[in-house]
């Protein structure tokens, strides 16, 4: 289950826990189903592209203030800027350390297997080497997202202090999806953060459409009247409905008693069906049966 969280909540910046409850359970779980086609999809692309198998997981989903939620990631950071177009606002990718240096690796040849992390900032040189990893990022985030909307996310750059950042603002709701990644034989974790206000504004999106509902061909409609009127039965019966009695006189009841119903003697009667009162009647005499002629439905 999604969770609504502060990691390392810092203390000046109050969690607007108000503007949180507006996101529904089922958005988030839309998010986080979202983001596990975007973790499969982003593995596979990426094992073509590094030629080197790459797998991953969906590790969380919470709800967080951006500030907050900056104090916990460790600088120099690699956070990768997507600016959302035609909605407001970015989102960021956070890269973890053991992962930046086995994919400079692989874009230079190598085999991934790198047994140390980059714990500096990446250099110009390395992060145009990088632009194509970036690319994947972006397209497979706008894939993941198509079935809700059409999103371009458009690499806007890379920086290393996310307290710094001004894609974000401090006091942002946020929702933050985590995910382990292997590359070769190194693991590692990426962090999405997207804006709580642009999953909100997409609610209506991320609801379930009803399907319209197809009309049924006079064929098929006589082939069911067919049906029911061979195979269903229905029990009908005969009462003289309206009449009450105590439950103590019912307990008391023995052979020989007369019961008053308080109902005339006019020959009216009630026809049921199911146990359902539906039409009205009197009866009468058919030969040697006694029956039912219907007055009233």
């Amino acid at each position: 289950m999604s969770k609504v969280s502060s990691p390392g909540a810092a203390a000046d910046v109050p969690f607007d826990f108000r503007q949180s409850s507006q996101i529904s359970d089922a958005q988030l779980e839309a998010v986080r189903a979202l983001h596990e086609a975007f973790i499969h999809r982003l593995c596979e692309s990426l094992s073509v592209n590094l030629l080197v198998e790459v797998s991953g997981t969906l590790a969380g989903l919470e709800q967080a203030v951006f500030a907050s939620l900056a104090e916990t990631i460790s600088t120099p950071a690699s956070l990768l800027c997507f600016a959302m177009q035609p909605q407001e606002g970015y989102t960021l990718v956070e890269v973890g350390p053991s992962l930046v240096a086995p994919i400079l690796d692989c874009v230079l040849g190598g085999s991934g297997k790198i047994t140390f992390a980059l714990e500096r900032e990446i250099t110009d040189i390395e992060q145009a080497m990088l632009e194509p990893f970036f690319g994947i990022v972006a397209h497979e985030l706008r894939e993941a997202w198509q079935p809700v909307a059409p999103i371009d996310f458009r690499f806007a750059g890379v920086e290393t202090t996310p307290q710094a950042s001004g894609r974000i603002a401090a006091g942002d709701a946020v929702i933050v999806v985590a995910a382990d990644l292997r590359i070769g034989e190194n693991e590692g974790r990426i962090h999405v953060v997207i804006p709580a206000l642009t999953v909100k504004s997409l609610r209506q999106k991320f609801e379930p459409r009803s399907e319209a509902r197809k009309p049924v061909s006079r064929d098929v409609e006589h082939a069911i009247e067919e049906k029911l009127a061979a195979g269903l039965k229905l029990n009908l019966d005969c009462a003289l409905v309206g009449s009450s009695i105590r439950l103590q006189d019912l307990l008391n009841l023995k052979p020989g008693d007369i019961i008053d119903t308080g109902i005339a003697c006019d020959g009216a009667a009630t026809i049921l069906v199911n146990g359902i009162p539906k039409f009205s009647g009197e009866v009468t005499v058919e030969g040697a049966l006694q029956a039912v002629v219907i007055q009233t439905a």
